[in-house]
């Protein structure tokens, strides 16, 4: 036998040799042979050489040898070699009896092992974690005990109190654990909220930016609607709001047999978010029925209240409508939402500009307010009466002062029927431009044209709360500084008294020090905190005008995708042309809309809520822990990532 890659340099040193007088038979053996030798693995080909005379065999003795190659005797009896051949052949199939055994031993082995697996590793991740934890006690040496301290929930205490117990009895401790409750722990506890399984994305959306202190205002009690809402203002479509729902009611009715297998991570965020996108799926429903829009398509429910007549280009109420030239306002109004005829109207995105616009203004300023409302509650909360007077009265002066009276102008301005007849017969009596009134306010103070008001007295309110706003900025930036550096300096008068049997205590560290209190760093965060309120309640209010531009382009790529896709193929009057384009409509509208529209709308939520809505009032210290229990399951799944 003879490596396979060698056998052509052997047939020829072989011919050579023998000038030819040697006839060789080579056959390749299957896979690879264990060479005896070595013990390794090689490609091997069987070899018969046939000769005549002793001198030849002694020369192919050196070749086979100079090859490595490994020669075995050739029986001329017959007998034998059958005898040999059948010995062979019973080794053979035992061998293989053995090999087989072998097999089933070990796949019953590895089978038991697979089993067992899962258990084993649970077993050995509990016991790490547990011997993790203990290496936290603290080792009594005198009474060989151990002290663990720790946080629990209150309405968990009689439930630890139960585990010890058990533990006790499985081990048949002798002595009970002793469990005692600390009133004072010397530090600040964790921050703790009960969720379920609804609630818990709405607060992991609110700790994605911040965990919150002690007792402090949990925003995401607010989050369960806000977010939700804002979505939907950006993303109001009833169709596309009706896909959302049930694509998530699906998740939430497959919850149990989603939860116990592993997910990809797109449909495992999903999975997550079943709840919250379930809402944002109910509450586009709700503004797309304000919108008046199914898949960019107008429904006309409670039937049109315009009508146009060949007196004018322009429609007239359909109960309103005697003098079709003076285009008059129907006296009932369509009933919820928007009458269908603004779709078509050529002012229509004129209309709904102005209209969502607005909106967005209404809603930002609304949502910053409770804001800092909330932030009113934490200072009450925690006493900081310094925080009350200097920070959230002057605050709220200045955002009800400027931008309140925008929301009230707003409000004012679509109450008033511009189109009843005295309104009409006083030519003073027009829509004045709000933009223009908020800008005459700053640049010409008491000066505010006729064709600008609003109601009476509105010239002196504006300078009234243009001082106010004025004002509210030192009241935010000086006092509560000052107030503080005149209480330090009152402590610095007290000296601490020195007890004999604590003379130590005088190298201690005394908060009221000189070195404790830094005026200058104090009045500068506070200039800090001042110039970001007053640039962040013009800048956020200019932010919450992306529900305006996310609402338009969300409306306008709907209008795109239909009258391309769907309306030309169909005013072309050919089925393949009509099924190719509502294909395409479909993929477009679930790929862009449903998909890359859907994401860009979470997303600007997601930054109102905690750029322009968390930051009045949460996590403003920074100081906030979250309270992480020892829990196998978060164990598990921290093994796992």
């Amino acid at each position: 036998v003879v490596a396979k890659d060698r056998v052509a340099a052997f047939e020829r040193v072989v011919f050579r040799a023998s000038r030819g007088n040697c006839f060789v038979k080579v056959s390749d053996v299957e896979g690879k042979v264990v060479d005896p030798g070595t013990g390794v693995e090689e490609e091997k080909a069987v070899f018969v050489v046939f000769f005549s005379g002793e001198g030849m065999k002694g020369k192919l003795d050196k070749i086979c040898a100079a090859f490595g190659a490994r020669q075995y005797p050739l029986v001329e009896d017959s007998s034998v070699k059958n005898r040999l051949v059948s010995e062979a052949s019973s080794r053979i199939r035992d061998l293989e009896v053995i090999l087989a055994n072998t097999d089933e031993q070990f796949y019953e082995v590895f089978a038991d092992v697979d089993q067992n697996l899962p258990a084993w590793t649970e077993m050995v991740m509990r016991e790490k974690a547990i011997f993790h934890t203990m290496n936290h006690f603290n080792y009594d040496t005198s009474h060989k005990l151990y002290i663990a301290e720790g946080w629990c929930p209150a309405n968990k205490v009689d439930a630890v109190r139960t585990a010890l117990e058990a533990g006790r009895r499985r081990s048949n401790a002798q002595v009970q654990s002793i469990l005692e409750e600390r009133s004072d722990p010397g530090e600040i506890p964790p921050t703790y909220f009960r969720t379920n399984r609804f609630t818990q994305v709405f607060n992991d959306i609110v700790e994605s930016y911040g965990v919150a202190e002690y007792h402090e205002a949990n925003p995401a009690v607010f989050t369960v609607v806000s977010f939700p809402f804002l979505f939907a203002v950006m993303f109001g479509d009833i169709g596309h709001g009706i896909i959302m729902a049930l694509f998530a009611f699906m998740l939430i009715y497959k919850e149990k047999e989603l939860g116990k297998t592993k997910l990809n991570e797109m449909v495992a965020n999903c999975y997550q978010g079943r709840y919250i996108i379930f809402l944002m799926g109910l509450f586009s429903i709700f503004t797309g029925f304000i919108y008046n829009e199914f898949f960019a398509i107008p429904l006309d429910l409670f039937g049109s209240r315009w009508k146009y007549t060949a007196a004018s280009t322009m429609a007239c109420g359909i109960d309103n409508c005697e003098n079709p030239a003076a285009v008059l306002n129907p006296l009932n109004p369509y009933p919820f939402g928007f009458d269908p005829i603004w779709k078509s109207s050529q002012s229509a995105l004129l209309f709904f500009n102005s209209y969502k616009m607005k909106l967005s203004i209404v809603l930002g300023v609304t949502q910053m307010v409770t804001g800092i409302i909330i932030s009113y509650k934490n200072a009450r909360y925690f006493r900081h009466k310094l925080d009350i007077l200097y920070v959230f009265i002057p605050q709220m002066i200045f955002m009800l002062s400027i931008f309140g009276y925008l929301v009230f102008l707003i409000i004012l301005k679509w109450c008033i029927d511009w189109d009843s007849p005295a309104c009409r017969a006083d030519p003073v009596c027009l829509a004045p431009d709000l933009k223009s009134i908020l800008i005459g306010m700053f640049m010409s103070p008491g000066s505010l044209p006729a064709e600008l008001t609003l109601f009476p007295g509105q010239n002196a309110l504006q300078v009234v709360l243009l001082l106010m706003a004025v004002v509210a900025v030192p009241w935010m930036l000086l006092p509560k500084p000052l107030i503080l550096k005149s209480q330090h300096a009152k402590r610095l008068q007290y000296k601490k008294i020195s007890d004999s049997d604590a003379e130590t205590a005088q190298d201690e560290h005394d908060p009221f020090e000189d070195d404790a209190f830094d005026f200058s760093e104090i009045f500068v965060n506070q200039a800090i905190h001042t110039i970001e309120f007053v640039l962040g309640a013009v800048s956020n209010t200019a932010s919450y005008l992306r529900l305006w531009a996310l609402s338009l382009a969300h409306s306008q790529l709907s209008d795109v995708f239909l009258e391309k896709l769907v309306f030309m193929t169909t005013e072309t009057g050919s089925t393949v042309a009509m099924m190719i384009g509502f294909i395409l409509w479909v993929c477009m509208t679930v790929g862009v809309l449903m998909l890359m529209e859907s994401l860009s709308a979470f997303l600007h939520a997601l930054r109102l809520h905690w750029v322009e809505f968390q930051n009045k009032f949460y996590n403003l210290h920074g100081t906030g822990r979250k309270f992480v229990p020892f829990d196998y399951k978060l164990i598990a799944l921290a093994e796992e990532g």
